[in-house]
């Protein structure tokens, strides 16, 4: 039997990759950590025979590293990202662990980075196996590479919508990014390989999803994530947009944007705390919605478009955690830190959240 330690089990995303895994894997035992929330292993039915349940406070160094002990893989849907990601990478680099972490962002990224220079990791570390980021690169990776016998990507250009009632972890991580995780890029673009600072109204991106989300405004900004899928795809020319499109969660966002609260550890939270309960009010008029509307210029002057949507963002981040896992416990990945497009191929991934049913919408072709 192939053990996974599940770490923030209780959740919606835990609760569906852990549903997932069972289904897919008969081999497979999971071990759901929570810090104090009860797991009621009846819910999964004829499967519950290889569910084990435990309480532990991973922020415990020693316990964690206890715990990943003898595992085939370690799965972390625990955040915020740039407080726990780094604990739990350690933990498993120092064990010779695989990880696959739902979270991540620039900082697991970086932290990662800084291990492959050390070659010190003998297992493969995935982070970023969520929706943004995480199948906010895969999508569009997933589109190059349909594309490209046609003629080569010249430039990507990807919005990014999202609407649900955020936990406290989401919201941290969300905030923090304002401000690139320290890095304070601002609005900017990638042209011809180099970062090019954009003004607020030249930042300004419109995209028009399915109604009744109709057309969304959003702004453009730096991502880690497309920054490394175009090097690794040779593609010079890249701008990223995107839009928290609850109207009184952007607008707490601004705030948080105008203020600079991404800019100390005490702004992040109480931008967080702010962001939470705006978007419950959202969620009182506006049903939750996730979507990825992509454009590329092929060398021969060509446009594809494509769209992907959902009806929500955990549910469907769960199916990702759940494909990721089954991934990397039957296949191949060697030792190293990797962002989930570098790890998992797209050719695989969507077409397995296609199959699951989340998704509402899944479509490409080239422009009219």
């Amino acid at each position: 039997m192939k053990k996974v330690l599940f770490l923030g089990a209780s959740g919606r995303v835990g609760e569906t990759a852990s549903d997932y895994l069972l289904r897919n894997l008969p081999d497979v035992e999971l071990t759901l950590v929570t810090r104090s929330s009860e797991v009621d292993i009846g819910r999964y039915g004829k499967y519950s025979d290889r569910v084990k349940t435990m309480h532990a406070d991973i922020t415990d160094v020693n316990l964690l590293k206890e715990m990943i002990t003898e595992n085939d893989l370690v799965i972390s849907c625990v955040g915020p990202s740039h407080r726990i990601g780094p604990l739990v990478i350690d933990a498993c680099a120092e064990k010779g662990a695989a990880l696959l972490d739902v979270s991540g962002y620039d900082p697991a990224l970086k932290h990662l980075d800084r291990l492959n220079a050390e070659g010190v990791l003998r297992a493969p570390i995935v982070v970023n196996s969520g929706l943004l980021p995480g199948l906010s690169g895969s999508y569009p990776q997933y589109l190059i590479h349909r594309y490209r016998d046609y003629s080569p990507v010249e430039k990507v250009e990807v919005f990014y919508a999202g609407r649900d009632v955020w936990s406290l972890s989401s919201a941290i991580d969300i905030v923090s990014s304002l401000g690139g995780f320290g890095d304070n890029k601002g609005f900017c673009r990638i042209e011809n390989g180099e970062l090019r600072k954009l003004g607020f109204l030249r930042s300004m991106v419109s995209v028009k999803f399915p109604e009744p989300v109709g057309r969304v405004s959003g702004m453009s900004m730096y991502s880690e994530e497309m920054a490394r899928l175009i090097r690794d795809e040779n593609i010079k020319t890249a701008c990223v947009s995107g839009a928290n499109i609850g109207k009184r969660a952007g607008f707490s966002l601004l705030l948080s944007m105008i203020f600079r609260r991404y800019a100390s550890e005490k702004g992040i939270v109480k931008g967080a705390e702010s962001l939470v309960k705006a978007s419950v009010k959202d969620r009182e008029s506006a049903s939750p919605f996730y979507g990825i509307s992509c454009r590329l210029t092929l060398a021969d002057g060509r446009i594809v478009n494509g769209m992907l949507t959902a009806a929500d963002t955990y549910t469907p981040t769960g199916y990702v955690v759940g494909i990721n896992a089954v991934s990397m416990l039957t296949g191949k990945l060697a030792p190293r830190g990797y962002s989930m497009h570098e790890a998992v191929p797209a050719e695989y991934l969507i077409p397995a959240l296609q199959k699951s049913g989340v998704l509402t919408l899944i479509t490409d072709s080239f422009a009219d």
